[in-house]
């Protein structure tokens, strides 16, 4: 039996200690020597949280460079959504920012690019009760291969999905950390959720987070690392920063093992919809989430 089959599973709780808060800034990488176009098998693709940007309701997809070496992408990955019982649906650049089908965007290992599927929010039908929501996504990478991506949250009553936003993104804190030592180990993490099928309107909404620690080495919490947490439904989303409790954890996850978190959110009373999403991301680590019932 391998060491992966034998990770041990630890629960601790996580209590909002504190509020932190995500500083993004966009930066131009040069051009590596030997860059390669970015393959399907050297990134982590993840959906990340919804919300809005410059009218649009919006679905975050977030791509990490986990490979070697320096890689490129000369525009964004060929993107279709996958709608239930119809044709899959190819995604374009919006109109409003066609040269983000050209973009080249160079990555380091380590390395993040946010990627934002943008839909209208506001038109006649959006009145009635009836939606055109995609949960799956299939990106096609330029150096090769392919990914589903399950967990999203796109509807497309009001019009097609575009891309609205392609940049390489960085955690200013993450980027000291990598200049100073080569990286954030948190990245080496991986995360799962445990959550229940269906959420209550002005209930509390209680989950659980596990982070696995796949590789030989063991990784530290210091600092306690802080988490977002976003809950989206029906064009509106609430989100939260918080901190991690670790010291009950021993401030680290061993080699092949994995440490569990109680989480709670507060769903609000005035959430409308029968979806909801769940976003939970790691601060210079994973993110994951789901799509549940809501009451």
């Amino acid at each position: 039996m391998s060491n992966r089959s034998q990770l041990r599973r630890r629960r601790h709780t996580a209590l909002p200690v504190g509020v932190a808060v995500f500083m993004f800034s966009m930066f131009a990488a040069a051009a590596a020597a030997g860059s390669h176009p970015c393959a399907a098998a050297k990134l982590q693709i993840v959906a990340g949280a919804a919300g809005a940007y410059r009218g649009h309701a919006t679905q975050e997809v977030r791509l990490t460079h986990i490979g070697t070496g320096a890689c490129h992408m000369t525009g964004f990955p060929g993107l279709q959504l996958l709608p239930a019982n119809e044709a899959p649906q190819a995604v374009g650049a919006s109109e409003a920012a066609p040269h983000l089908a050209s973009r080249r965007v160079e990555l380091a290992p380590g390395d993040e690019v946010v990627l934002l599927l943008g839909t209208l929010r506001v038109c006649e039908a959006a009145n009635k009760a009836d939606k055109k929501v995609s949960k799956r996504l299939q990106l096609a990478l330029p150096g090769g291969g392919m990914k589903l991506l399950d967990g999203v949250h796109i509807d497309t009553l009001c019009g097609r999905a575009t891309v609205v936003h392609f940049q390489p993104v960085q955690n200013e804190a993450a980027a000291r950390a990598k200049a100073s030592k080569g990286g954030s180990p948190l990245g080496e993490l991986t995360g799962k959720l445990d959550v229940p099928d269906e959420a209550n309107r002005g209930g509390i909404l209680r989950y659980v987070v596990t982070l696995s620690n796949p590789t030989a080495t063991a990784i530290a919490l210091v600092a306690r690392p802080a988490y977002a947490q976003s809950l989206y439904a029906d064009g509106k989303a609430v989100d939260t920063t918080l901190r991690l409790n670790c010291g009950s954890a021993g401030a680290q996850i061993a080699a092949y093992s994995s440490a569990s978190f109680d989480m709670q959110a507060e769903v609000p009373a005035t959430l409308a919809g029968d979806t909801l999403k769940l976003s939970w991301k790691l601060q210079d680590g994973p993110g994951v989430g789901k799509i549940i019932n809501l009451r």
